[in-house]
């Protein structure tokens, strides 16, 4: 069983990383797609039911499995068509891959504040890391080196923003 997942695994993520695997566009749902220029539907399911498995996901009305399954499906196309695409980060599968953009907002997101009082809670802002002309910035930063990042936590439904998707530096 666990040599069986191991090649699932392995397969997925060497098809995944391949860079011409999505050549389908997308419109800002993330619906229009070429069926013909993707993963077969037998891959899907095997994926999905691996993913049902994984996280445990079982559903008791009648239709909701086809229906996860269609918003799964969207959601691994998206995956699939980010991550051919030259970007410093991909996406993957989480317990989240079920649900729309809608439904995730809803459940997650929580209350909004205004965003002024985000941006200025303080009369006297510091300085710290605003940018000074003449500053020398390096190209870029790695930010997990200096221990300034931590690992990724489920932190449920607190109101913090979540995401669908993990987002890998």
């Amino acid at each position: 069983m666990a040599l069986a997942i191991s090649t699932l695994l392995f397969l997925f993520f060497t098809v995944s990383s391949a860079l011409d695997m999505s050549i389908f566009n997308h419109d800002d749902n993330h619906l229009s797609h070429d069926q013909s220029s993707w993963r077969s539907d037998d891959e899907v399911m095997s994926i999905y039911k691996w993913w049902l498995q994984k996280h445990g996901k079982a559903y008791n009305r009648l239709g909701e499995k086809a229906k996860r399954f269609e918003i799964f499906k969207n959601n691994l196309r998206f995956i699939d068509e980010h991550n051919s695409q030259n970007r410093t980060y991909k996406v993957g599968l989480t317990k989240f891959a079920d649900l729309t953009n809608q439904e995730y907002r809803a459940m997650f997101l929580g209350t909004r504040s205004d965003p002024k009082r985000r941006l200025m809670k303080s009369k006297n802002p510091s300085e710290r890391y605003a940018y000074k002309a003449g500053d020398k910035l390096p190209e870029s930063v790695d930010w997990r080196g200096k221990g300034a990042v931590n690992p990724i936590k489920d932190q449920g439904s607190c109101g913090i923003i979540h995401n669908s998707f993990t987002f890998v530096s």
